[in-house]
């Protein structure tokens, strides 16, 4: 629990999540556990996960304080930032001073884009923490969302001397002057986190990529030779961010190299495809999806994507296997439905496909039911949600 709250504070939901299950094998009836999983799982995007733990914890004690956060996780998946406030602000008069449900306050307050109201619930969560890294980390992105660059970088450095394992203070703020278009002077602090922690790989490309958008081209090309000779035995690390900066060939060779390392992994093998799909490179593309498909045949974007590739070589009658087997792994499924449609008419099955555009629309309705009842709370009227 130590351990998955600190990777919680440091913003590794992936860590902490996988502590938290590590967890709730051995003590399944920990509430606490159960609302900062599902909390993680909300941020993470993963909703069985989540619908998992908060169903379960509904079964421990619907009415305990830690569920009705649990509950908020999963209302603010849905995106219904009202009733999460609402049911974290029940769980406080419960567990008044719990620093949990306070920064779980601030991050849904975070993501409805309630800046003042964000700020607050983080300096609550301060009073109660001081040295908490979240909250810190959190309270300067609000600074800086506002434009107070200086009181951003300020709660980052305490962030740091908090943590000294997160992030640079001066490479958070370049993030921020980045997103907010304000290149010269990312490039600025970029350069500066580059000369505090040059083992850090993630500086080197966004200040590459400010020189380069600057005009600055014999920097930025310094920036891409250091991040050859510093990082080339470190694919694990540059090929994400090879794919975010749009660089193909390096992130081709990159995965290359990682599935070589790990030839099964299913993931490794779909994103090269893609990647290959992206560059025009249909039949190797082809070749790591069905290497996917063999490796992890339950995967639904594995066989979506066949289908398109299938489709886009017209091999039609092979894209709608693929777009079938999509479907039947992931009913509601948009894309491998149109393709699936496209593949019949090109083939003129005109009825099969009409059918597939009306079976398409009936889970398209059938979805925002499900949504619109699990946004409204329908679904919990039975546990008083």
């Amino acid at each position: 629990m130590r351990q998955a709250r600190e990777a919680f504070y440091r913003e590794d939901e992936d860590e902490a999540l996988e502590l938290l299950q590590d967890g709730l094998r051995l003590a399944p009836t920990n509430l606490h556990m159960h609302y900062l999983a599902a909390l993680c799982a909300c941020l993470l995007s993963e909703e069985d996960t989540l619908e998992r733990v908060c169903t379960h914890a509904l079964e421990l004690d619907a009415r305990h304080p830690y569920t009705l956060a649990c509950e908020a996780a999963r209302y603010l998946y849905l995106a219904n930032y009202a009733r999460a406030e609402h049911l974290l602000h029940r769980a406080l008069e419960l567990l008044p001073g719990e620093l949990d449900v306070q920064v779980g306050l601030g991050i849904v307050h975070e993501c409805a884009g309630e800046q003042e109201k964000g700020m607050d619930a983080f300096q609550r969560a301060l009073e109660l923490d001081p040295n908490n890294v979240r909250a810190r980390v959190s309270l300067g992105m609000a600074y800086a969302m506002n434009g107070e660059y200086e009181n951003a970088l300020a709660e980052y450095q305490r962030a740091k001397a908090a943590d000294p394992s997160i992030e640079n203070p001066h490479e958070r703020l370049g993030r921020d002057y980045y997103m907010d278009g304000m290149i010269e002077e990312a490039a600025r602090e970029f350069s500066q986190a580059v000369n505090e922690e040059p083992d850090q790989p993630a500086a080197y490309f966004y200040l590459m990529d400010s020189c380069n958008r600057l005009g600055r081209t014999d920097e930025a090309l310094d920036n891409y030779e250091a991040i050859r000779n510093r990082f080339a035995h470190r694919p694990d690390i540059t090929c994400g961010l090879f794919e975010y900066f749009r660089m193909r060939t390096e992130a081709e060779n990159a995965l290359k190299e990682l599935i070589e390392r790990n030839p099964g992994d299913a993931a490794l093998r779909l994103r090269l495809a893609n990647l290959y799909r992206e560059t025009g490179q249909m039949e190797p593309a082809t070749t790591q999806a069905e290497a996917a498909a063999r490796l992890q045949p339950d995967h639904p974007d594995t066989h979506q994507l066949l289908g398109l590739l299938r489709f886009e070589r017209g091999e039609y009658a092979q894209a709608i296997h693929a777009c079938r087997q999509a479907i039947r792994h992931n009913p509601y499924d948009q894309t491998a439905y149109i393709t699936l449609a496209d593949s019949l008419l090109f083939l003129g099955r005109d009825q099969e496909s009409q059918a597939a555009v009306e079976e398409m629309e009936r889970t398209r309705q059938e979805a925002w039911r499900r949504y619109q009842d699990k946004f409204s709370g329908q679904d919990r009227a039975d546990a008083g949600f």
